[in-house]
């Protein structure tokens, strides 16, 4: 019996395992919020005043998306964070779609780090 427990308990941590690899290969999450949802913050543009950074979001599935809520973190040269931010798009994104918005930052800005926070799926 005590071999029969253990057989399970390593099948299922080693599915465990594997089901986290593929969720990670794939770009997904266990998390319905943000489920095949991707973000892109590279397309920076440096003014004067402020800086502006293009924030793209792409639906990977084959589902709709609404309320999608994004977190960007502005760094300077030196690696330092500026400015931590949060957009929502309240816009519906639609399957395998993506749309973009542009939000400002602080002028020092050089690099930033976006994630999606939360959204609301369409099941």
């Amino acid at each position: 019996m005590k071999v029969f427990i253990r057989l399970i308990l390593v099948i299922a941590v080693v599915g465990g395992v594997l089901l986290y690899a593929m969720s990670r290969r794939n770009n997904t999450s266990f998390t319905p919020q943000t489920i095949d949802l991707a973000v892109d913050c590279s397309d920076l543009a440096n003014v004067l005043v402020t800086s502006t950074v293009n924030v793209d979001v792409r639906n990977l599935s084959s589902r709709s998306h609404n309320d999608i809520s994004v977190q960007i973190r502005a760094f300077d040269n030196d690696g330092n964070m500026l400015k931590e931010k949060y957009t929502t798009f309240s816009r519906t994104l639609l399957p395998n779609s993506h749309f973009d918005k542009p939000v400002t930052l602080p002028a020092e800005t050089k690099r930033c780090d976006c994630k999606v926070v939360s959204s609301q799926p369409a099941f």
